[in-house]
C-alpha cells in the first residue's frame, strides 16, 4: 500500500445510493471541491480532521495514509451503521482494493460480511486506454445519472483535472450499475448494496477465514470443470441478453466458492451495440476463460464459441482492426477515433 503515501485529493461526500433521502439530505450533502490540488501540509490537515470526525478503530491494521482513505470513503457508511469493523484487505488491484467488513446494526445482510470495494486514487488508477472500453457509454455523476451538463461535459472533453475527476466517478458508478442489473437478471455475480463517495458495499463471498480464492488458482476434477464451464457460458449469455459484456473475462475475475462460481469486477464492462469494438473484446473475454478450462482437461475451440454466442444474439462484428494502440493521452489518436466513429 505505499501508493497511499501521495493522495490528490479527498473531497466532500456525495449522496449514497439505496439510502432514504430524510438520512442524506442536508447531514451528508456536500459540494465537492473542484480543481483543487491539495499539498502535503493540506493532506496532514485534512488527515486529522477526518480522524476526529470519524476516528472509530478497526481491526485491519492499516497505514497512516491508507487509514485516511478508508475513513474518506468508508466513513459515512460506518457512521449510518452499516458495518462495524474492517477485518481485513482481501483484495489489492490496479484498480481498487476490497475489504472484508463485518456489518452493522442498519447493515443490508443479515448475517456474513460486506465486500466494501473502495476505487484507488485517481492518480495511482491504471487509466491507460479505458477510452476503448469507455466508448460508446454515457459518462455517469455521482447519482449514476448521464451527465449532460455543459460545464461537466465540456470538462470531460477537455481532460481538465475536473473533468478526470467526473471520469472516476462515473467508472465506478457504471459498475455499480452493471451489477444492479446484472443481478437482477440472474447472473451469479456478488448482490450490490450501495454505492457512493469512492466505494461500493456488496455481498462478501467468503467466511471468517477470508475471500473465496479465484477460479484461475484452482484445480478441478474433469466432471467439475464440464458443469462450471457451462455455468460460465449461461452467464455469459445473460450479460448478452442485457447488452453486456464483461471485457476483462478471466479465472482472474471469477471467485469459485462451495463448488459454484461467482463471476467480479465490472467497471470496463461494454455494451456488444454500442462499442465499436465489441467483437475483439468478447473473443479475447472467450479465449482467456477457454484457456483456463482447456487446462482443466475440456476440449474447446474458443474461437467458434465466440462466433456462435454473438452470432446467436445477431451481434455485428466491427471493425475489423484493434484499438490496443491508440492512446487516450494522445490528440492525434482521440482526434483519429473521433473522425473513425463519424
Amino acid at each position: 500500500m505505499d501508493n497511499y503515501e501521495d493522495f490528490e485529493d479527498l473531497q466532500g461526500l456525495p449522496r449514497i445510493k439505496n439510502m432514504p433521502l430524510d438520512q442524506t439530505r442536508n447531514q451528508w450533502k456536500v459540494k465537492p471541491q473542484q480543481n483543487t490540488k491539495i499539498q502535503e501540509n493540506q493532506l496532514k490537515a485534512l488527515i486529522e480532521q477526518q480522524d476526529e470526525i470519524r476516528d472509530y478503530v478497526f481491526s485491519y491494521e492499516a497505514s497512516r495514509h491508507e487509514r485516511a482513505w478508508i475513513l474518506n470513503s468508508l466513513g459515512i457508511f460506518h457512521d449510518l451503521q452499516w458495518f462495524s469493523d474492517v477485518i481485513r484487505l482481501v483484495k489489492g488491484g490496479k484498480e481498487a482494493s476490497v475489504y472484508q467488513c463485518i456489518p452493522g446494526p442498519e447493515s443490508p445482510v443479515d448475517s456474513g460480511y460486506i465486500a466494501a470495494k473502495v476505487y484507488r486514487p485517481r492518480r495511482f488508477r491504471n487509466l491507460r486506454k479505458d477510452h476503448i472500453y469507455r466508448e460508446g457509454r454515457s459518462e455517469l455523476d455521482e447519482s449514476g445519472v448521464p451527465i449532460v451538463r455543459e460545464k461537466m461535459v465540456k470538462a470531460i472533453q477537455q481532460r481538465s483535472d475536473y473533468g478526470r475527476e467526473i471520469m472516476h466517478t462515473s467508472w465506478l458508478e457504471h459498475e455499480y450499475k452493471t451489477m444492479k442489473e446484472l443481478h437482477k437478471a440472474g447472473a451469479d455475480i456478488p448482490n450490490p448494496h450501495a454505492s457512493g463517495n469512492n466505494a461500493i458495499l456488496m455481498e462478501f463471498i467468503g467466511d471468517e477465514w477470508g475471500a473465496a480464492p479465484t477460479l484461475n488458482s484452482i484445480k478441478l476434477e474433469l466432471q467439475e470443470a464440464k458443469i462450471l464451464f457451462d455455468r460460465v457460458l449461461i452467464n455469459i449469455e445473460i450479460m448478452l441478453a442485457n447488452h453486456r459484456v464483461h471485457a476483462d473475462l478471466s479465472g482472474y475475475n471469477i471467485l469459485y466458492w462451495e463448488g459454484n462460481i461467482v463471476l467480479i469486477d465490472f467497471p470496463q464492462a461494454i455494451s456488444p451495440f454500442e462499442n465499436q469494438n465489441a467483437f475483439l473484446i468478447f473473443q479475447r473475454d472467450i479465449r482467456r476463460i477457454c484457456e483456463y478450462f482447456i487446462d482443466q482437461g475440456l476440449q474447446v475451440d474458443y474461437d467458434k464459441l465466440a462466433e456462435k454466442l454473438w452470432q446467436k444474439y445477431d451481434l455485428r462484428k466491427i471493425p475489423e482492426f484493434s484499438l490496443n494502440d491508440l492512446d487516450e493521452e494522445s490528440e492525434e489518436d482521440r482526434a483519429y477515433w473521433m473522425n473513425f466513429k463519424e
